[in-house]
């Protein structure tokens, strides 16, 4: 008996011991939080993103994000970013999707955005990013200290933070 009690607290420590030595979950995004975010390597930020689309958020800054990454890539003219998820936006998104091997359904979500994070690079700091596009076409962002990230659009360089909740560029009217 006394064999089996010590048989039993040893593995009730073993397992305590296992519970505390696993690692949390990394962080990830929520929609219902509103805003592209991010915590800890910016490198994982966008693979838990979205989904916007036609049916789905088709208005708000996630959608001029997106849009100026087809922009960057020379699937979208610049003046189609507009913050609006229409027909033009959805037929670009099935070509750029079919052009690097995902599924062409023209649905912007964590599969998508994460192979457009494989195109974002470090500026000048750790807060500061660009998109490498087509050529020499970029798209500037910044990741703020709450794990927000923003970025820089209309003639004026605005910086408005990555919502899906409203649409605040001035293009978006």
């Amino acid at each position: 008996m006394h064999h089996q009690l010590g048989a039993v607290a040893t593995a009730m420590v073993v397992a305590t011991i296992g519970a505390v030595a696993v690692p949390a979950a990394p962080a990830s995004a929520n929609v219902s939080q509103g805003y592209v975010m991010g915590s800890g390597t910016w490198t994982d930020d966008w693979g838990d993103e979205g989904p916007i689309s036609a049916s789905t958020r088709s208005y708000n800054n996630v959608v001029a994000m997106w849009q100026k990454i087809l922009v960057a890539d020379g699937y979208l003219t610049a003046s189609g970013v507009d913050c609006r998820f229409g027909p033009a936006t959805t037929a670009a998104t099935k070509r750029w999707q079919t052009d690097r091997g995902l599924v062409s359904d023209g649905i912007v979500g964590p599969r998508t955005f994460a192979k457009a994070a494989t195109r974002l690079s470090t500026y000048e700091g750790s807060d500061w990013f660009y998109y490498d596009g087509l050529g020499s076409n970029f798209v500037y962002f910044g990741r703020l200290a709450d794990g927000r990230w923003d970025m820089s659009l209309g003639p004026d360089l605005e910086w408005k933070q990555l919502a899906y909740t409203y649409a605040s560029f001035s293009v978006c009217s």
